[in-house]
């Protein structure tokens, strides 16, 4: 038998890093949203564990399998989208793949979840992507970690997401430790204000202030954002050299000469699409 399994990328627009004592209990606060683009993983048993596709080395998903102690599948996985620039993908390739392994074997559903979650922790991969993509829609991460507390908003907008720059490695910078003491003071100032507005237009506002003042962006994507706030909601993908914006033709035309993608917020979540056999 085969297994196919979706997982949603996912975009954080603000977020505080906390430290738990383990990787369960280790993850982020904030607020971001889930892509109708995201990863596919297709699984069957093997003699030999083998990862194949279009997601670098692999390395968080083969963890979050040995984690789940399984040493025998074959995974096949397609990313819609590019590593590396705050789109969730190596969370949701991850969680695509345990999700269908688990599924193949017969194993729980939220035992996928933890391994992708604490491979992500371990590997520096993500501290709230796998968590958020599980769920799916508009998200505010409220209490972090695996056992943490998540309230989920559906949302229909048509999202416009651009790559402008360079990867950026997140380990890079969740493991600055005065780059993450500006993350958490402003990321627990954006969440006071999201919880009186949970929009997608509130949250794009706050991630161009978050992403300002936090020194995470640049001058060039501040420029970007400046610029794209006189059109519409645009915000900083965390963490990535991406943004994100509501869908309009004007947009379309500012955001078209950067590599850019057309999707929607996907209120679904992580799901097992097919059961093939043989």
């Amino acid at each position: 038998m085969r297994v196919l399994a979706f997982s949603p990328g996912h975009i954080t627009g603000f977020f505080e890093i906390c430290r738990g004592e383990d990787e369960i209990s280790t993850g982020s606060r904030g607020a971001g949203f889930s892509l109708s683009l995201g990863s596919y993983a297709e699984v069957k048993e093997s003699r030999e564990m083998i990862i194949e596709g279009n997601m670098g080395e692999g390395e968080v998903t083969r963890d979050a399998l040995h984690i789940l102690g399984i040493k025998n599948v074959r995974v096949k996985i397609r990313n819609q989208m590019p590593l590396s620039q705050g789109f969730g993908m190596s969370a949701s390739s991850t969680l695509a793949a345990t999700l269908a392994t688990c599924h193949l074997l017969s194993l729980p559903y939220e035992r996928a979840l933890e391994a992708a979650h604490v491979a992500e922790v371990r590997m520096g991969g993500g501290l709230g992507d796998a968590i958020a993509s599980f769920y799916g829609g508009l998200e505010m991460r409220l209490a972090p970690g695996l056992k943490g507390r998540i309230k989920v908003v559906e949302e229909r907008a048509r999202i416009l997401v651009a790559v402008v720059g360079e990867p950026i490695k997140t380990r890079g910078i969740i493991e600055n430790g005065e780059m993450v003491e500006r993350i958490n003071e402003e990321g627990r100032e954006a969440m006071k204000s999201f919880l009186r507005e949970p929009t997608f237009d509130n949250l794009a506002l706050l991630s161009r202030e978050f992403a300002i003042s936090t020194g995470i962006a640049d001058e060039r994507m501040k420029r970007i954002l400046r610029n794209g706030e006189r059109i519409g909601s645009i915000g900083m993908c965390m963490l990535g050299n991406a943004v994100f914006a509501e869908y309009s033709k004007e947009m379309r035309r500012f955001l078209s000469g950067f590599q850019h993608y057309e999707c929607f917020i996907d209120n679904g979540g992580a799901r097992i699409l097919a059961s093939l056999f043989p």
